[in-house]
């Protein structure tokens, strides 16, 4: 690598965000969107370098928009990893995807001490690690509250004007109460909601 090469790949590495990186169901690994064609979107793959497209088919999931069961709520996938990043600063080893079980439970309880133990198995922590040690070198961790806090102004932009609009006088029916669905993994989706990894 020349070079001009070198200084492109390291402007590119620090401008990546997570809303730029997906996780495609059934493919391993972490890809980068680059583009977009007819039937989905063009991502390069983060460990080889690889190109390709996705179909309609395919469960696409942006990392920004992945949060992680906790107790009393959840919180956003970018915190969890600047949680993560600050143990790994203060000398703490960070396990791999193939961590045993009882050495992924241990450190997640480090990294996120208040997690939900029954909707946060040890597959989805391993699944955590190995992204995490994908983007350490490809993330600006300084700025992942800025993106976090952008993207919450554009959610509380877009349900303004729903909060503003005045209700009927007409009686309503009583509303139904609708529980969300869960996928065979205990992944909680919902089209209008983050995706909660925590299955």
């Amino acid at each position: 690598m020349n070079v001009v090469n070198l200084y492109s790949f390291v402007e590119i590495c620090i401008s990546m965000e997570l809303k730029d990186i997906v996780s495609v169901t059934g493919m391993p690994g972490l890809h980068k969107i680059v583009g977009q064609n007819k039937t989905g979107l063009i991502l390069e793959s983060l460990t080889d370098g690889k190109k390709f497209s996705t179909n309609p088919r395919q469960r696409v999931s942006i990392l920004s928009d992945i949060s992680m069961f906790e107790e009393d709520g959840e919180v956003r996938l970018a915190q969890v990893f600047k949680n993560i990043k600050a143990l790994e600063e203060a000398g703490t080893t960070i396990p791999d995807g193939k961590a045993e079980t009882d050495e992924a439970r241990d450190f997640m309880s480090k990294a996120l001490p208040n997690y939900d133990r029954e909707r946060v198995y040890p597959s989805d922590m391993k699944k955590l690690f190995a992204w995490y040690h994908v983007l350490s070198d490809k993330l600006d961790f300084a700025t992942l509250d800025q993106e976090e806090s952008e993207e919450s102004t554009e959610e509380e932009k877009a349900a303004a004007p729903a909060k503003a609009t005045k209700t009927s006088d007409k009686p309503k029916a009583a509303a139904k109460v609708k529980t969300p669905t869960k996928t065979a993994s205990g992944v909680k989706s919902k089209t209008s909601t983050p995706r909660k990894m925590g299955s």
